[in-house]
């Protein structure tokens, strides 16, 4: 089984595709293949095309996420037109988080676009790989075992995922989220935000003393992970920490 890293790119909130480029090129090391969001933070961002069309420019593999808060059927099937045209085989979709303004819901959600994106392959006989977030600790619902690949939230702990796995018994790929914490304030922030996120013991209190201890707390997870032989890849979130994650991971993978 090949064991592959997806490593997650931070969009532009500014007219400007170049940070685009440099997180491409800080992860190189590491991979080819990232993942571009799709206006994460629930405030306008540039577009998860543009963002995409820059990185596969670069030669990068794109998996391209895809928000059902901010589409309705025409916005979903215009991008997955953009999308294909520029080469993406492979989309990840969301709910997204919810705007400030509740009348700014779209009207989908990720069920009827995982129908929709279905359908739209079918059509334009394309084929085009379809994933969604199964939870940590939760049953996967029926509907989700049609996607060919399921993505893991970020967790430390390759428990969790081991008994995710003895309960799902799912033969699509599985990709693991790994976090790298970039401070304790950040860590502290995500653990609370993200349910079955248990930090490593110490981990806030070595951050406080050294920046470089989410990158170690990483790594070490990757390997594990790669080493548990439960996961086919790891989506990676390093944030401002990529390039450094990169050039550390990179020899422990090789």
């Amino acid at each position: 089984m090949t064991f592959e890293v997806v490593a997650e790119i931070d969009v532009p909130h500014r007219p400007d595709l170049d940070p685009v480029r440099r997180q491409v090129a800080d992860l190189a090391p590491l991979t080819d293949h990232v993942l571009a969001p799709d206006n994460p933070t629930g405030r306008a961002a540039v577009s998860g095309v543009a963002v995409t069309a820059a990185a596969r420019a670069t030669g990068a593999r794109v998996t391209a996420v895809l928000n059902a808060r901010d589409r309705n059927r025409l916005g979903l099937r215009r991008d997955l037109l953009g999308l294909v045209a520029l080469g993406v085989r492979e989309v990840l979709l969301l709910r997204g988080d919810p705007p400030d303004d509740d009348a700014e819901d779209g009207p989908l959600g990720v069920r009827a676009m995982l129908d929709e994106a279905r359908a739209f392959a079918d059509e334009h006989e394309v084929a085009l790989r379809v994933g969604v977030v199964a939870p940590l600790g939760k049953p996967l619902a029926r509907w989700k075992r049609a996607a060919d690949v399921l993505w893991l939230p970020p967790a430390f702990s390759v428990g969790a995922v081991e008994q995710w796995r003895s309960d799902a018994q799912v033969e699509v790929p599985v990709r693991a989220g790994v976090l790298v914490p970039t401070g304790p304030r950040m860590a502290d922030g995500v653990a609370r935000a993200i349910p079955d996120l248990e930090l490593p013991a110490g981990l806030l209190d070595a951050l406080d003393d050294d920046p470089d201890a989410g990158v170690d707390a990483a790594c070490e997870h990757v390997v594990a992970l790669r080493d548990s032989g439960l996961v086919d890849g790891v989506h990676l979130v390093a944030v401002s920490r990529a390039g450094e994650t990169a050039r550390r991971l990179a020899p422990l993978l090789a």
